[in-house]
């Protein structure tokens, strides 16, 4: 127990760069659980954009039907596979897969009832309940997946409960609530760092997120202005990771909140000093950054681990593995794994010794790199600032400075020998980027703007090859070239040529896209030369993505800013193809198989085919193949996060409606789901048999409960509502409409009632000892009058005075009238609202709603109450 508490798992934190030993060692198997992963994540995301899309053709019964038969289809497939992929034991098994697939279900099942009976946009009380119905599953499967996601829910509730609720423990606004939220996420860290672990966590990433979490609600504390306390806390988290349980990843993270804490604390109580402050925070800013450095060569020299960081590639005999067969390759993997551990374990002192003496960031972890980042840009900003605002310097003269200080950058560059050195060089030639870049934004330069790229791109080449040892400032670098590049040629050529074609938009991240990949296969996969290329691939790669990611939005000067993306272009289709490919080229073995080798090449090209009209999902995919082909574990982390956020903006892109958009995933999800069964299929059994782990004790009760749980309270609700409309009383509220998107309902209307306004503008009017009990309550029971028709008017409302009930109006209590109404009002930020704030509408009906002038509750008799419809200005329904 001691060890568990107190452990630092230094081999779940520090791997050596050869990673074979989480790769699978055959194309068909790794190919088999990308499908499974793909088709849980497209069915997931299928499902939330079918809820989201309100088809007004369908029934809420049928729906309903399909919402609760997805709940329950996925946790009986994920009960039918239990001995099957792993079973329960494994992480990345269809079991697990299958019932986060339930529990992403399960969230749907909750937002269609509150689109169906219009609860309001994204409450917190949705995804509170949703947290609560997952828990048997969360504690019993206890899988990465689904206990990351019930942490995002958890804290996603908070936020949205912080939103809307007021505390009165102090003064500022919502230190009270943040502070909950804080303690809460720090139990749930203790929670992952002793009881609750996932059973296969090598990363930790369940213990981080909480960390995240943590760290996100210390940081609020900042923005509330409480810059001690939150420096404070960001030195405990720290201490508690460097001394009772070490991990960089957050000691990192709580350093950095640690010095921006003290920074904007200098800021306010530095007053008119600003050169003081600029000398502090940028002589901070540079010690962070040594400290963290010598953190992490302390870490391998303490702990034996080799390389922190993952974004190294493996030997080139790792990288045969994936043309070998399952057999062979597991001989050979065993062999160079037990070579490797001995020769590992002898060397890691003597190879952080080196890596500090050669003065390079190339071993660093790659939260490190993001940290120096950071700093390259907030500290030059910071500079430029005092030039500008300090000694009123003008746009030529900073773009002189910073032509001089590129001009002894190389001088400066072969001077420097040491981590410390070469970090005060690679400050200094950020800081001349930027100085040479401020005169172009008001196009101060004598020349054209295609002169200023030329210019960028020369002289980013000759500090690229002066930067030795300096990853982040390299890829710096290369990241200015290319937005000189694309700003200043690309974006010009448009406003020249108006009618050239979309697709020839695209064609630079083709181009990028395929030079990475060329890089990657010459010189990144069996480690030649990596530390001179790998900054230029990494940039590439990023902006490859960004590029053909915001295509059409990104450049709001374009002529056809407000047109329709064509479905099919030549680039599209030419990046389509690039996944099967790759496929093809690296599975050299394919001879012993294949049967499955075409089928594979079959499915991926179906599947390309399909997403043609949105590359970056070929983008992600084609990088996710690559870094299997090398071994590349950092590249498929990045990978994954791509496809991850190209399905999240999916979601947003308005030229698609949400129904397709739906069909779309859907289909794909089904087709992957597919391909994953028939991979499953032909493998050996010894093999098959080999991965099965026995269930958990009582993990088929739990799913069992846990599905009898989330549809009985679905259904309890669905009942409840139903009898609201049923019996409730006709009431009509004055309202006025807004047009936003909701994070899972898809399209509304946000409403702000006439009474509302009314309610508000009363509490404040009332007798202190009432002001103070409304102040205190998170819902209020207003008196309304109903006119001739229907339209409620606020008569008062319903407190304690004096010990006693009464209906309280400006003047105190009133007498109270026949006919008189209740109503429940809840807080909704700092203003009141009735059963709902948000009318969910089908895609592409905005319009009609645009003539709304009354909504139309049924209300019952204890004053709760749903809206039904909205109405015109002569309270007809809208249809």
């Amino acid at each position: 127990m001691r060890e568990m508490i107190r452990g630092a798992y230094p081999s779940m934190q520090v791997m050596n760069p050869d990673k074979t030993n989480v790769w699978p060692t055959d194309w068909r198997v790794f190919l088999t659980k990308l499908a499974w992963g793909l088709a849980v994540l497209l069915l997931a995301s299928g499902l939330v954009t079918w809820i989201a899309a309100n088809w007004a053709n369908w029934g809420h019964v049928v729906k309903f039907a399909l919402a609760q038969g997805a709940v329950l289809i996925s946790a009986g497939l994920a009960l039918v596979f239990r001995r099957r992929a792993g079973g329960w034991g494994h992480d990345l098994g269809v079991p697990a897969a299958l019932t986060g697939l339930a529990a992403v279900a399960t969230g749907g099942l909750l937002a269609l009832i509150g689109q169906t009976y219009q609860t309001g946009a994204d409450p917190w009380q949705l995804f509170a309940l949703w947290t609560v119905l997952i828990i048997p599953w969360v504690f019993t499967v206890r899988s990465v997946f689904l206990s990351v996601l019930w942490l995002v829910l958890i804290n996603t509730a908070l936020y949205l409960w912080i939103d809307v609720t007021r505390l009165g423990w102090f003064d500022r606004t919502y230190t009270s609530q943040t502070l909950m939220a804080l303690g809460a996420n720090a139990i749930l860290l203790l929670a992952a760092e002793t009881i609750w672990r996932a059973r296969q966590d090598p990363w930790r990433i369940l213990p981080r997120v909480a960390a995240i979490a943590v760290g996100f609600f210390i940081g609020t504390q900042l923005m509330e202005g409480e810059f001690l306390l939150s420096m404070v806390l960001f030195l405990v988290l720290y201490g508690i990771y460097h001394f009772r349980r070490p991990d960089l990843l957050i000691m990192s993270l709580a350093s950095l909140g640690a010095y921006l804490s003290l920074s904007i604390l200098i800021i306010e109580h530095a007053g008119d000093s600003f050169l003081l402050i600029v000398v502090v925070i940028v002589g901070l800013g540079l010690g962070l950054l040594r400290f963290l450095q010598q953190q992490v060569v302390k870490w391998r020299r303490t702990h034996g681990g080799g390389s922190l960081t993952t974004q190294e590639t493996s030997p080139a005999g790792a990288t045969r593995h994936a043309d070998e067969g399952p057999q062979e390759a597991a001989k050979t993997e065993a062999t160079a794994a037990s070579v490797a551990s001995t020769a590992a374990n002898s060397s890691n002192k003597a190879q952080a010794e080196a890596a500090e003496a050669q003065g390079s960031d190339e071993h660093h972890p790659w939260y490190l790199r993001l940290i120096k980042l950071f700093l390259f840009l907030l500290l030059p900003l910071i500079i430029l600032l005092y030039l500008t605002v300090s000694l009123d310097l003008s746009l030529e003269v900073l773009g002189v400075l910073g032509a001089i200080m590129a001009l002894v950058s190389p001088v400066l560059s072969a001077k420097a020998k040491t981590v410390p050195s070469r970090d005060m060089v690679g400050g200094w030639v950020a800081c001349a980027v930027l100085l040479l870049s401020a005169p172009v934004v008001d196009m101060r330069y004598p020349w054209p703007h295609e002169v200023s790229a030329m210019l960028a791109v020369v002289i980013s080449t000759l500090l690229y090859r002066q930067a030795k040892g300096q990853f982040v400032l390299r890829m710096l670098l290369v990241i200015w070239a290319l937005a000189a590049i694309e700003f200043l040629v690309i974006e010009r050529l448009f406003d020249r040529w108006t009618m050239m074609p979309y697709w020839v938009l695209e064609m630079p991240a083709a181009f990028m896209f395929f030079a990475a990949l060329l890089l990657g296969h010459f010189y990144l996969r069996d480690g030649k030369k990596s530390s001179f290329w790998q900054p230029l691939f990494w940039s590439l790669l990023l902006v490859a993505q960004v590029h053909i990611v915001s295509a059409g939005t990104l450049f709001f000067s374009m002529p056809f800013w407000d047109e329709t993306r064509p479905y099919l272009t030549p680039t599209g289709s030419l990046l389509a193809m690039a996944p099967v490919a790759i496929l093809a080229f690296y599975w050299r073995g394919w001879r012993e198989q294949p049967l499955v080798y075409g089928l594979a090449l079959l499915g991926l090209a179906a599947l390309c085919a399909v997403w043609t009209p949105y590359p970056p999902v070929a983008l992600a995919l084609s990088w996710i193949l690559a870094a299997y082909a090398w071994r590349y574990l950092s590249l498929m982390a990045v990978a994954v996060a791509m496809g991850l956020f190209c399905l999240w903006r999916l979601y947003y892109i308005l030229n698609i409606s949400l129904l397709d958009k739906a069909e779309l995933l859907l289909a794909t999800g089904v087709g992957c789901l597919v391909f994953a069964y028939l991979g499953q299929l032909g493998r050996k059994k010894a093999v098959t048999e080999s991965t099965v782990k026995a269930a958990p004790k009582g993990i088929v009760a739990s799913v069992l409960l846990g599905t009898v749980l989330i549809l009985g309270v679905a259904n309890t609700v669905i009942a409840q509502k139903e009898r609201i409309l049923a019996q409730g009383q006709t009431v009509l509220l004055e309202l006025a409409p807004v047009d936003p998107r909701s994070l899972m309902q898809g399209d509304y209307m946000s409403l702000n009632f006439a009474l509302s306004q009314d309610l508000s503008y009363l509490a404040w009017r009332l007798p202190g000892e009432v002001v103070s009990q409304i102040e205190s309550q998170r819902w209020v029971m207003a008196g309304v009058q109903l006119d001739e028709n229907k339209v409620a008017h606020l008569k008062g409302i319903y407190a304690k005075f004096n010990g006693q009930e009464h209906l309280m109006g400006e003047e105190g209590p009133i007498a109270e009238q026949a006919g008189v109404l209740k109503l429940r009002m809840r807080r909704h930020r700092n203003s009141w609202a009735p059963g709902t704030d948000a009318w969910f509408f089908a895609e592409g009906s905005a319009e009609r709603y645009e003539a709304a002038r009354y909504g139309e509750f049924a209300v019952v008799e204890d004053g709760q109450s749903l809206l039904r419809d909205m109405l015109d200005k002569d309270r007809q329904e809208i249809k």
